[in-house]
């Protein structure tokens, strides 16, 4: 679709509000927005200014189509588009990148919960906190509640009949038995109920419940369990201490502070959690389509992504800046938390101070996120430097082009070219060859010709040749290879040929093959280069003599070529399929004429028809 077309289909759009999203020419959502009225939004991106955004001459260059969906509010806009951009990751929208690999503390929905680590969030009535990025530190503040809470860690199903012997956790006191009974569920969830408290950092309330309790039994002549809750208090306030290292001067809160950090495409945002008063820790999450917003739309759209999938969002959220549409995305995490939620920008103070500190680790884990990327470009993987060794070449081949020749019986040889980079397939590099100037089985003249037309074509590109050129076969063909080089000029190019009888590797200037172990990881590595290129060559010779086929049964038919052949497969899926179908059915094959179904009809049906009529006949003849 033309701009013209998608202005005018723009100018249709209801004057409501909702979500409208831009396609491109290959029907994939490349941009997400939300707007108060749809008609005027969409409009607005074809004005000669752009709508004054970055983003939008690269956006509308691109977009081929339109979406839209109409929402009550423009409250329910925003939650669609937040939920859409989570979904379909569009190009041109601010992403969270996609955190399942990300954590989850996950407390179970059984009568007797378990407390532990996920990656997954499955809608079975658990309860769920995080996202954290530190796994490190989740398993710790686990193995805090392990050691602290006496819960079962075991992953049995337990049912309220339940009675049964307890396992060993219960005789080393780290489980409290409620599957035998030693303690009943209403106590044991309030254990759980304890180790979440603790989880979320609200130890000064769950100090002063235990205390009271302690006191309770202790009144009561419940003696052990007394000493188990004082065990416990010892241990939550050692804890405790250890957080109060990183409190704040504010007052007693919850609250989260968030900043980022933005450099090209890439954005790092930092959540830290104030629980308390006390600073928890903090949260890293890397954003990007960063080059097409502005800071303000950035924090907008990760606030919307990150609290919508948060286990609980606190009553503050302090930025650096309001966001863009402050006051619905506040109405938004207000409905969800159940209680007010404030964007809060402050000017000075503790928070303030604790703003900049977020803004400042943005800045250094974003940059050593790229100087970590930078340098890996950098490291050379073991096995090459292995195989720089083992084919005495002069640098690691960090590029490894192989050629493999496949034919059946003669006909219909192909010949395929795979290209790895540092020991991993680059498939956008794969290429195929037809065999143009060998007429049949001549692997070494067809090994010359592909080698000639792809280094040929390199060298006219001006591309930068493979680090090391591998070929499927033994000295024959190596031996072709290295003459279809010298004919370029390009004697130094690294080359050698891996025999598949003995998997022996060649090299140019030996007449043996190298003695590199069969354990080697240089030897497997040319072994699976090898096999990648074989498996390439024989997919693209079986898809060739499969079109020969059906091009030989359909195109056999008067009047019908290989254009409408394939339109025929296209519509009917089979030649099987066309040979059963009536003229009818022929006939509403797009570009296919009543002629031409006539044709194809004849041509299935005529020695059919001729043979049931031979074979009503023959009684008759008998008779």
């Amino acid at each position: 679709m033309n701009q013209a077309a998608l202005k005018e289909k723009a100018m249709l759009l209801p004057d409501r509000p909702g979500v409208y999203q831009f396609l491109n020419s290959r029907g994939h959502v490349i941009y997400v927005g939300k707007a108060k009225s749809l008609r005027s939004r969409v409009l607005s991106y074809f004005r000669s200014d752009g709508d004054g955004r970055a983003q939008v001459p690269w956006l509308m260059s691109n977009a081929a189509d339109l979406d839209y969906i109409v929402t009550g509010t423009e409250t329910e806009a925003l939650l669609t588009e937040a939920s859409l951009i989570r979904a379909r990751q569009p190009r041109y929208n601010v992403r969270l990148k996609d955190d399942k690999r990300y954590p989850y503390i996950k407390i179970t929905n059984e009568p007797a919960p378990r407390i532990c680590l996920t990656r997954s969030l499955e809608d079975d009535g658990s309860r769920y906190l995080g996202p954290y990025t530190d796994v490190k530190a989740v398993r710790k503040t686990l193995a805090h509640v392990q050691r602290l809470f006496p819960l079962r860690s075991c992953k049995d199903r337990l049912t309220l009949s339940m009675n049964r012997r307890p396992c060993l956790d219960y005789q080393i006191g780290k489980c409290s038995a409620p599957c035998a009974g030693h303690i009943t569920l209403e106590e044991y969830n309030r254990y759980v109920n304890d180790a979440v408290r603790f989880i979320l950092g609200k130890n000064d309330g769950l100090l002063h419940d235990l205390e009271q309790r302690m006191y309770r039994a202790s009144e009561n002549m419940e003696f052990e369990r007394a000493a188990s809750l004082r065990d416990i208090i010892k241990a939550v306030r050692k804890v405790t201490q250890r957080r109060r290292m990183f409190s704040t001067d504010v007052y007693q809160a919850d609250w989260d502070v968030i900043n980022s950090h933005i450099i090209d495409n890439e954005a790092c945002v930092v959540v830290m959690e104030i629980r308390d008063g006390r600073i928890l820790g903090k949260k890293d999450y890397i954003m990007s389509g960063s080059r097409y917003s502005t800071p303000r739309e950035l924090l907008g759209g990760f606030i919307l992504q990150y609290y919508l999938e948060a286990a609980s969002i606190p009553a503050e959220i302090h930025l650096p800046e309001e966001p863009d549409d402050a006051e619905n995305i506040a109405a938004v995490l207000t409905g969800r938390a159940g209680a007010k939620v404030e964007l809060i920008e402050p000017k000075r103070g503790e928070k303030a101070r604790l703003v900049r500190m977020a803004a400042l680790n943005a800045e250094m884990i974003l940059k050593k996120r790229i100087e970590k990327r930078e340098r890996a470009k950098d490291v050379v993987p073991g096995v090459l430097l292995a195989l720089k060794r083992d084919l005495r070449l002069k640098d690691p081949p960090r590029t490894i082009a192989c050629i493999d020749i496949s034919h059946l019986q003669g006909t219909d040889t192909v010949a395929s070219l795979v290209f790895f980079r540092d020991g991993k397939p680059e498939k956008k590099e794969y290429r195929h060859f037809k065999i143009a100037t060998v007429d049949g089985i001549d692997d070494f003249k067809s090994m010359n010709e592909v080698v000639s037309r792809y280094f040929r074509r390199r060298l006219d590109e001006k591309r930068a040749l493979p680090g090391l050129l591998l070929v499927d076969g033994g000295k024959g063909q190596l031996s072709s290879a290295l003459a279809a080089l010298r004919s370029l000029g390009l004697e130094s190019q690294p080359v050698a040929g891996l025999a598949k009888r003995l998997e022996e590797v060649f090299i140019p200037g030996s007449s043996e093959p190298q003695n590199i172990p069969k354990t080697s990881s240089a030897l497997h590595l040319l072994q699976r280069v090898r096999d990648e290129a074989h498996r390439f060559a024989v997919t693209y010779q079986r898809s060739r003599r499969k079109k020969r086929a059906i091009s030989t049964t359909l195109t056999g038919i008067d009047g019908i070529g290989p254009a409408k052949a394939a339109a025929l497969l296209r519509h009917f899926g089979s030649v099987s399929m066309v040979k059963s179908a009536t003229e009818e059915e022929v006939a509403t094959t797009p570009g296919i004429s009543k002629r031409d179904a006539h044709s194809v009809y004849a041509y299935f049906n005529d020695d059919r028809e001729g043979k049931s009529a031979e074979m009503v006949s023959e009684p008759t003849d008998g008779g």
